[in-house]
């Protein structure tokens, strides 16, 4: 039996959420293994400080969750928009969009679970410095997340953008174009300043004095792994713009 284009929207509604909330728990998942990792790594010789740990790894763990709640919000977005009325060009949009958050979500979610895993190691290390520990943590998890929301508008973009009804192929391509840039375009710098910030958290229980050299040096580092992120962000723009 012939599809009608209100089928074929909805079917890549469903492929572009599945899409979107599959990818986007992988990097989540990933992230808060390797914090609770490190965690029962310091509590094995350091069992009277499993309460501070535990607090520090929850904590951790529910930043690195944040991308992967991105990913929820987009797949249900997708999959209760109405179907009916919208070009043809909205079913190569919502693949499109799963792709952006989904696969920016991986990294981000990694990158944030890094600096969680470091907090635990080094409040074992040096429970005086707790405070600190958790705080940079908080900051540089924080940072490592800032690609997924990118990804996370890109993402609306499409849902939202008022699309031409005419369904060219250079149209196709510039979507799915853009998706692909923001996607695949932050997993890197996610990754890498989830590393800065690990180093920085751990190190801070090395020396606590050089907490606030190494915030800053941590920042600068995140700032420049950051470039290539937005250097997708602004291609997916111009794709979208121009599709």
């Amino acid at each position: 039996m012939a599809w009608e284009q209100v089928d074929w929207i909805r079917a890549a509604a469903g492929l572009g959420a599945g899409v979107a909330v599959g990818f986007a728990a992988i990097g989540a998942a990933v992230g808060e293994g390797y914090a609770a990792g490190r965690a029962n790594e310091i509590v094995s010789y350091r069992p009277r400080l499993a309460g501070e740990i535990l607090k520090t790894m929850l904590v951790g763990q529910a930043v690195a969750e944040t991308s992967g709640i991105f990913g929820l919000v987009i797949a249900m977005l997708m999959l209760f928009a109405p179907a009916s009325g919208k070009p043809m060009l909205t079913a190569w949009a919502y693949l499109a969009a799963g792709f952006s958050i989904g696969l920016s979500a991986i990294g981000c979610g990694i990158g944030a679970g890094l600096p969680a895993g470091g907090a635990c190691l080094g409040i074992g290390r040096q429970p005086g410095a707790s405070g600190p520990i958790t705080t940079l943590m908080l900051v540089g998890a924080g940072v490592a997340q800032s690609t997924v929301v990118y990804g996370f508008l890109i993402a609306l973009l499409m849902l939202y953008k008022q699309l031409p009804e005419v369904m060219t192929f250079p149209r196709i391509c510039g979507i799915l174009g853009a998706g692909f840039a923001m996607g695949f375009g932050a997993i890197g710098p996610g990754i890498g300043e989830g590393m800065a910030a690990e180093q920085a958290v751990y190190q801070i229980a090395r020396n606590p004095d050089n907490t606030g050299l190494m915030t800053r040096t941590m920042l600068v580092g995140q700032a420049v792994a950051e470039s290539t992120g937005i250097y997708s962000l602004v291609v997916a723009l111009l794709l979208i713009l121009a599709s």
